[in-house]
């Protein structure tokens, strides 16, 4: 069987909506700069995304506290142990088979300075033809848009890759219009610029901390998650 279906399979079971696989080869001087020259053991990597609830998404934009800290119990707690589970499956299903396979954990930051974790997530699914990167600094699928998770596993596995998909945020301003920490700078992603000329995380995370102080709450992250429920790709109003 070809392998890139037997790991678009196993990604299904694993309960992933999409499964794609990026040539990480362009991107391995900008990734070393952080990360190292680990990066380039892995030419390849599989980009696994699942969609989010709508219902638990949706719930969200008033901003109520009872609704905000079950989006964040949902995100990290159920659908990122589901996501980290189904990566260590793969990646051990890619070892026994000869590759080197190294799953990346979803939405866990190890560079406190830049607020980022081993490798952008959302990078890979861009590079695998999975969506775009949009003005909220977030990853879109065409059906989902920003409504999703993201995981990925780093190999040396000879997949065949996908193109990137061009941005359909065209002159949408509606998600740095409503973000309440002003993070967002409403500019199309362009890999030659830093992210920091689209996106201030440093704002963002402020907000998430004050938020916690003033709830009185000790959770490792308080999301507010605007930027998600508000954009219009994805919206269930918009795909009817």
């Amino acid at each position: 069987m070809q392998l890139e279906k037997q790991l678009t399979d196993m990604a299904m079971a694993c309960g992933w909506d999409y499964c794609g696989f990026a040539d990480l080869t362009p991107f391995h001087a900008y990734m070393s700069s952080f990360c190292g020259s680990f990066i380039r053991q892995f030419p390849r990597a599989i980009s696994l995304v699942i969609r989010l609830s709508n219902a638990v998404v949706d719930s969200i934009e008033a901003q109520e506290r009872d609704k905000i800290l079950s989006f964040h119990n949902y995100n990290y707690y159920a659908i990122d142990y589901l996501q980290n589970t189904g990566t260590a499956r793969i990646a051990n299903f890619l070892e026994r088979n000869g590759w080197r396979a190294y799953p990346v954990p979803a939405s866990y930051g190890v560079y406190q300075e830049r607020l980022a974790g081993l490798i952008s997530h959302k990078l890979v699914a861009r590079a695998a033809g999975l969506g775009w990167i949009g003005k909220n600094g977030l990853f879109l699928t065409p059906r989902e848009g920003p409504r999703v998770r993201l995981a990925s596993i780093l190999t040396d596995a000879p997949l065949a890759t996908a193109q990137p998909m061009a941005s359909a945020c065209h002159n949408c301003q509606i998600c740095r219009l409503a973000c309440p920490a002003g993070a967002i700078k409403g500019r199309e992603f362009n890999e030659q610029e830093a992210d920091a000329e689209r996106l201030d995380p440093f704002k963002c995370y402020d907000f998430m901390e004050n938020r916690k102080k003033e709830w009185g709450i000790e959770i490792e992250r308080c999301v507010c998650g605007l930027c998600v429920a508000v954009c219009p790709v994805g919206k269930r109003g918009s795909r009817e």
